[in-house]
Order: C-alpha cells, then structure tokens, then sequence
C-alpha cells in the first residue's frame, strides 16, 4: 500500500450523530482490521446491494473490524455509482500542520496537434521552475485526437470527453489548459487558458495556500486489477462552501507517435495520460448538510476501481499514479487542493 508522505498528527475522533468518542488504545493493526472490513463492505455490497440482509451483516463487518472503541457510522452512505463509501464526517483531537497547496493543470491535448509537444515542454519547465507546486493530467478529448497509423495507441476515451464538456461545455483547442478551474475571464474559453497564459496564471497562484489537507492511500483489493482508494480530508482552517472529491487515474511513460511543428515524433514520450475518472465526473460530494467546515473537521471517501481495459494498449500499473482533489460545485469549479501518489 502506497500512503502519501504527509501522516496524521493524531488519531482522527470519529463521531455518530455528531458525538466524537475517541479510540486512545489505537494500534497499527487496527487500520488493516478496518481497510479488510472496508473491502468486505464493498465485496458484500456488489453480491445483492437491495438485500437489506447484506447491507445489514455489511454493516456489522464494518463494526467487528474497527477499533473497539469506536461507534459505527449510523449515518454509513452507500452510493449505487463506483461503490463510493462515506462515513460520517468527525472533529481531529489535534490539527495537523497545513500541506503546501498543489496546483492542478488539466491539460488538453492531441497526439494530432503539432504545437502541444511544446505545451508539453512549457509544462515541464514549469514544474521545474515551481518544485512540488503543479500537479497535471493530460486530457486526449476528441479533436486532434483521431486514432490512426502509424500511432499504436488510442489516447482519446470517453472520459476524456466528459471532462472537457464538465468544465467547458465544448471540446477546446489545443494546447489550452484549464488552471484550477478558474475562469479565464476570455470569450474563447471560460476555463482553458492559452499556452502563452499558462506561466503567468500559476506564478500568480504559486504562494496561495489550502485551507485543507487530503491524505490518500491506494491498496489492492485481492480481485485483478482492482483497488481501493482511501481519502481522508482534513480542514486546517475554517472555511464555507459546499465541495466535492474527484480521482483521477493516469500513466505515464507511453511511447507513440506525435505530430509536431518541426518533425513528426514516432517514438514521443506521453505522460499524465487521463486514463479513468473513477468518480462520477462532476466529483463525489462530501456528505453534509452543513456548508461550513470547522477547523479540525474530517471527511473520509473510500472507493474500488478497476484498470480499463483499452483495445489498443495495456496499461501498466507500475507507471500509473492516482491524482485526488476537492474542489468547489456549481458553477464556481474552482479547485481548493490536490494530491498524487504511485498506484501501488
């Protein structure tokens, strides 16, 4: 299991019906009780979702395999879309030190486009420039993305697609950019920058900080190809608005062909390849009536996925990375924070 470098602080203090009880006799083995519980819940769930006698014995696996000390979250959301589980939010004894904000740049992209290969570079050179401030995907939507030879690969997928249509509502051009969702304050694009604006939005955004923190987790589940994503959403600061969580899977390390304004590349290098959005597009929303999120309060996501599987290719899991990030809903899409860690 590969956990992101940032740890809790303390142990988190779960609550049922808004009361915290704290475990104080927390031990290493009671997280791996929880995570197999988590899978038996998610295992139980696929056999017959609308049998109240599954999700009931669901339920008490999830009880037996949790710190003792514990209550079980009565208000347990089951979503029928990605076996997305929620547990109810709870209040940190002790706030953890406040992560550095990452921006995140959704790169749309072609193999077909000769000036992306630059936009790529310019890309790069910025992640140079700002060290572990840019987190990326790159985002092969249908234009200038036909599949044919001599390419091997075919990078354009429905997800794709969506995504562009989610944030844009058409397919941009290429290579735009969209910056943490924010508006481009343009008549092109409401939310793909020009290349040539991509260096100066995020040198204005390079020392903005996060009210929040996202600690994420990836673990195998037993069955091919599948995994379970773990996210834990801490608030370092007080902070409104209603938001949700998205996950991204994407690869690296693809060697195909790519047009480019000097030569055509048969062997180019793609990496942040958009290969699955394991949320429901516009995100997975954290469950709360309330829009105010108190210093200290804590959401906790888990979700199973499989690898696509793509006609063309076979995606290798070692070059896979999951990207997770909260952002806002409605028609502010802004993006709040992101974190990315190695698949396995």
């Amino acid at each position: 299991m590969k956990n992101h470098s940032y740890e809790p602080q303390s142990k988190t203090l779960k609550t049922s019906h808004g009361t915290a009880t704290e475990c104080r006799d927390f031990k290493p083995s009671d997280r791996a009780r929880r995570t197999s519980g988590l899978r038996n819940l998610i295992l139980l769930r696929r056999i017959d979702f609308s049998n109240k006698f599954i999700l009931f014995s669901a339920l008490a696996l999830w009880a037996l395999s949790s710190c003792t000390k514990e209550q079980v979250p009565s208000g347990l959301i089951l979503k029928d879309q990605n076996y997305i589980i929620d547990s109810l939010p709870s209040i940190a004894s002790i706030i953890p030190a406040s992560q550095s904000k990452h921006i995140l740049v959704e790169e749309a992209t072609g193999v077909r486009c000769s000036n992306c290969p630059i936009g790529a570079k310019t890309l790069r050179d910025l992640k140079i420039q700002y060290p572990n401030k840019i987190l990326s995907v790159a985002v092969y939507s249908q234009f200038l993305n036909d599949f044919q030879p001599p390419s091997k690969y075919d990078f354009n997928s429905t997800d794709a697609m969506d995504l562009v249509m989610f944030i844009e509502g058409k397919d941009p051009s290429k290579p735009y950019a969209a910056i943490d969702r924010l508006n481009t304050g343009s008549a092109d694009f409401n939310y793909f920058f020009k290349l040539n604006n991509w260096a100066s939005k995020i040198d204005e955004l390079k020392d903005k900080t996060t009210p929040l923190n996202i600690e994420l987790t990836s673990t195998p589940t037993g069955i091919a190809d599948e995994y379970l994503i773990s996210t834990k959403t801490i608030f370092t600061e007080d902070w409104t608005g209603d938001i949700a969580l998205s996950l991204y899977l994407i690869e690296d390390h693809v060697f195909d062909y790519q047009d480019s304004s000097t030569v055509k590349l048969p062997n180019y290098e793609h990496n942040h390849i958009l290969r699955k959005i394991i949320t429901p597009v516009p995100g997975s929303t954290f469950k709360d009536a309330n829009t105010a999120k108190e210093k200290g309060r804590v959401y906790e996501k888990f979700v199973t996925f499989t690898i696509p599987t793509i006609p063309t290719t076979t995606i290798k899991k070692e070059n896979c990375h999951i990207i997770a990030f909260v952002h806002k809903t409605g028609t502010d899409k802004e993006i709040i924070h992101a974190q990315e860690i190695k698949l396995e």
